[in-house]
């Protein structure tokens, strides 16, 4: 793990272990593009690795050979599926099954429940049971970026472990030697519009999508057609929509006085309302979960968040 942001965690978490004091229900959160799904991988290793050096899973027992191969009988992987929305009861009751089983290598069997936040009301309430008396020897751990949309019995039973973005110097290094060949003005706006999350901004640069999130900007700067701009952002929907959030995101954080920073070129839109802007960001977020899932028309949702957006505006004179 590669992540310097982390090691601090990874520590602390390693020592829980040791000490016989991590909970059962460990829920990872934070932003995204900041390392939960990483930390998540190191973590279900380091349980179930049976002889772990210091902090880390030794990679060489059996039990780490069977993770590299993807085909350990005891770590059983939970996410939404392709054609579903959400992750449904059918799937928790089956991971639930699977964690009373005795262990087939070790002492220790791991379900990492990626995306728990989707899970829907039926789901979270079958885990109730398993999170209140959790079978010996057995973890759960579960990723999120929304916890707020997790029950609150669901979140009151877990053991919290949040991730923040890092220091800006420390997330500058490590994005300058992982992303050496692009430019560093590049490399400091990817940074920016990604809030600060190392792993969104490598990914913004690797794909090239950097010019993409300054059109949409522009679009939403200016006074372009309707109609060009949906045309436009129709394209590719999930990638719009991951980019109406981050700019909403940016636009937060500047009504709260928390980021002075403006895209290079041109300005943020000059929009103060925080609760409307917040509006926004969720159905941004919401837009992207909807068009990865490719069950609503999309040409709907962004009409109708465009006119939402137009309708913010300030007066102009």
């Amino acid at each position: 793990m590669n992540l310097p942001w982390l090691e601090a965690t990874v520590q602390d978490l390693s020592d829980r272990i040791e000490a016989g004091r991590l909970g059962h229900a460990p829920l990872i959160h934070g932003p995204s593009g900041i390392g939960k799904q990483v930390l998540g991988d190191w973590l279900a290793r380091r349980l179930l690795c049976t002889r772990p050096s210091g902090s880390q899973p030794c990679g060489e027992c059996q039990s780490c050979q069977l993770i590299d191969g993807g085909t350990h009988p005891d770590r059983f992987v939970i996410a939404v599926p392709e054609d579903k929305q959400g992750i449904g009861v059918d799937q928790i009751r089956d991971l639930i099954e699977r964690l009373q089983l005795t262990a087939s290598v070790g002492e220790r069997r791991v379900g990492v429940l990626v995306q728990a936040d989707a899970m829907n009301t039926n789901a979270a309430n079958a885990l109730l049971k398993t999170l209140e008396e959790p079978p010996g020897g057995a973890w759960l751990i579960l990723l999120s970026e929304q916890p707020a949309r997790l029950p609150a019995t669901v979140r009151s039973r877990c053991q919290q472990i949040v991730l923040r973005p890092p220091p800006e110097g420390l997330a500058r290094g490590w994005l300058d030697q992982a992303c050496r060949q692009t430019d560093e003005d590049d490399r400091a706006t990817a940074l920016s519009v990604c809030g600060g999350a190392p792993l969104a901004a490598r990914e913004l640069l690797e794909s090239g999508g950097l010019e993409t999130g300054l059109a949409i900007l522009a679009d939403l700067s200016g006074r372009s057609p309707h109609a060009g701009i949906l045309e436009r952002w129709q394209a590719d929907p999930a990638v719009t929509w991951q980019w109406l959030a981050r700019w909403m995101a940016l636009l937060m954080g500047r009504a709260s006085d928390a980021a002075s920073w403006q895209p290079p070129g041109q300005a943020l839109p000059p929009i103060t309302d925080r609760r409307r802007i917040a509006g926004l960001w969720q159905q941004a977020l919401d837009g992207r979960r909807e068009a990865l899932r490719g069950v609503v028309r999309q040409d709907l949702l962004l009409g109708r968040w465009l006119l939402e957006w137009e309708a913010a505006q300030p007066a102009r004179n």
